[in-house]
């Protein structure tokens, strides 16, 4: 996964609240120590334009915990969040004209927002989800990197909306203990200023679907389309930055979420080259269709075990498979589990102290 995280490109406007925590703490620990350690020149990093990849900022977040020590609350470090922090996706969430309109922001820019995650808006008659789903595995840090997530979605959400609009903060996962064992609910509760709820069937939050129409607090509609104008100038020019391998296995996933597991040659066709043009361009980087298929229907079949009460077969269906058996065996070349006995073993994970939030 190391060559996905690297395609990544966080940016310095997630970067720079971090530099306000460590410079307005006594913590013996600073900026320069932390550049030092990524090694990372100053100068470098004070061009606007600074971005960490996947694998660097999984250095970052490793560090911060080793040195601050828990000396800093997850409460903390979200307070050095605002809507106005991150850029011009915050901008065009504060001035957009409806709840619905600001989520958006949220699903369109999610790259440029928190690299590696994918936002959706299920809506339903009474209640309405925004899911939250990581695109590329972080290892150690997908429980951290979600929390992390919805805290900025949540202060976004606050700051264009008000604190008046009731929601619920959902993780999949347990909900994290102290050094004694204790539970950290209240905690949670208080960093995210809203109910939460762990062991979930989802991660993301849910509220009233009524007020997806309800007005921001300032709805400024020139302002909201300059800059999505200038959101869409940066989508692009991420978009360009990409590797082709990463393109294709973006779109791989995103056809398979659709139930379409193409041939070689029909993906081929759908992107407007030869079957021989393709295979050679992701030769270059040294990845290949076949291989690229298998991240992500393998990809794809975890999601809906861990989250999801499907079959086997049903899975199996969903993921472009004949047979559950003919699934069954491939999930246990790459998982070394069967697929049931894999859904068992994630169902009683306990939280490592390696995947808690930037405290210890």
């Amino acid at each position: 996964m190391s060559a996905e995280r690297k395609d990544l490109r966080f940016p310095k406007t997630l970067l720079e609240p971090i530099r306000h925590v460590l410079e307005s703490r006594d913590l013996g620990v600073g900026v320069d120590d932390l550049l030092a350690h990524l090694g990372i020149d100053r100068a470098r990093f004070d061009d606007p334009a600074f971005s960490l990849d996947g694998d660097a900022f999984i250095a970052l977040h490793h560090w911060l915990r080793e040195r601050t020590g828990g000396r800093i609350l997850f409460k903390d470090w979200l307070s050095a969040y605002s809507a106005t922090s991150i850029g011009f996706a915050g901008l065009a969430a504060l001035s957009s004209l409806s709840a619905r309109d600001a989520l958006d922001v949220g699903i369109r820019y999610a790259p440029l927002l928190v690299p590696g995650m994918e936002v959706q808006l299920v809506e339903g008659p009474r209640t309405s989800r925004l899911v939250i789903t990581l695109a590329i595995d972080f290892s150690g840090l997908n429980r951290s990197l979600l929390e992390f997530t919805a805290g900025i979605i949540n202060i976004v959400s606050r700051d264009t909306m008000g604190e008046d609009i009731p929601r619920t903060i959902h993780f999949r996962h347990a909900c994290p203990v102290d050094r004694e064992g204790r539970s950290r609910l209240a905690e949670y509760r208080d960093a995210y200023g809203c109910e939460v709820l762990f062991n979930s069937d989802f991660d993301g939050f849910s509220g009233d679907s009524r007020y997806l129409a309800h007005k921001t607090r300032s709805p400024n509609e020139a302002t909201s389309q300059l800059a999505r104008t200038l959101l869409d100038s940066e989508m692009q020019a991420h978009m360009a930055a990409r590797t082709f391998a990463s393109f294709v296995r973006s779109e791989l996933l995103q056809m398979a979420r659709a139930g379409k597991f193409p041939t070689l040659e029909a993906f081929a066709d759908r992107i407007n080259h030869s079957p021989r043009n393709l295979a050679r361009k992701l030769a270059k980087e040294d990845a290949s269709f076949k291989q690229l298929a298998n991240e992500v229907w393998y990809k794809l079949a975890r999601e809906l075990l861990a989250t999801t009460s499907l079959t086997v077969d049903q899975v199996a269906h969903r993921t472009g498979f004949t047979s559950g058996n003919a699934f069954s065996r491939a999930f246990k070349a790459l998982a070394g589990d069967t697929p049931l006995q894999w859904r068992r073993e994630q169902a009683k994970v306990a939280l490592p102290p390696a995947d808690r939030p930037f405290r210890a």
